[in-house]
């Protein structure tokens, strides 16, 4: 009788699963967009970094012009829907800006059009037709972990020129400036 390997052993050289720096494990991960937990934590960033900035700059809502009191009180959505951006543009902040909790979950082609003129009142009449182009650039583009990395200092990068940060940053830069020591 042949004997049978376990499930799941290759019979190989075990895999040496890499660990995460602890840096990047500072970032909460959420649920929604990406794969992984890298690009999780990735969106988590983006998605904070649009709500504060809009808060900051704006203070209404991109979809509806709810006044904003709070930052956490948004949703972070995309004018350009995350199923169908390209590539990297999936984390663009260019593409993603604070909305209603109530727009962004049930969308619509009103919610859409009020996006849209929000985004041209805000920065110009071309801005719509900039951000379709811009995911066209990303056509046949693929996600990868060092590009997450990069777009992640990135974001840390313009977080720390807001006028403040969500409650886990202040750890994370703390943790990434001794990782790069």
């Amino acid at each position: 009788m042949k004997k049978r390997k376990p499930t799941g052993m290759s019979g190989g050289k075990p895999r040496k699963k890499k660990s995460t720096a602890p840096w990047l494990k500072a970032i909460p991960s959420t649920g929604v967009h990406g794969s992984g937990l890298t690009q999780k934590r990735l969106w988590r960033l983006v998605s904070d970094y649009c709500r504060i900035r809009d808060f900051h700059r704006w203070k209404v809502t991109v979809d509806s012009g709810e006044i904003i009191t709070d930052w956490h009180d948004t949703d972070a959505g995309h004018y350009h829907a995350y199923s169908v951006c390209n590539g990297m543009f999936k984390f663009d902040e260019r593409n993603v800006h604070a909305q209603s909790r109530n727009g962004n979950a049930w969308g619509g082609a009103s919610v859409g059009h009020r996006f849209a003129e929000e985004l041209v009142r805000r920065y110009g009449k071309a801005y719509p037709r900039f951000i379709l182009e811009q995911n066209a650039r990303f056509h046949g583009t693929t996600v990868n972990e060092s590009k997450v990395i990069e777009k992640i200092e990135d974001v840390l990068a313009k977080m720390a020129e807001l006028p403040e940060q969500p409650d886990y940053f202040q750890r994370v830069m703390e943790l990434r400036d001794l990782h790069t020591l």
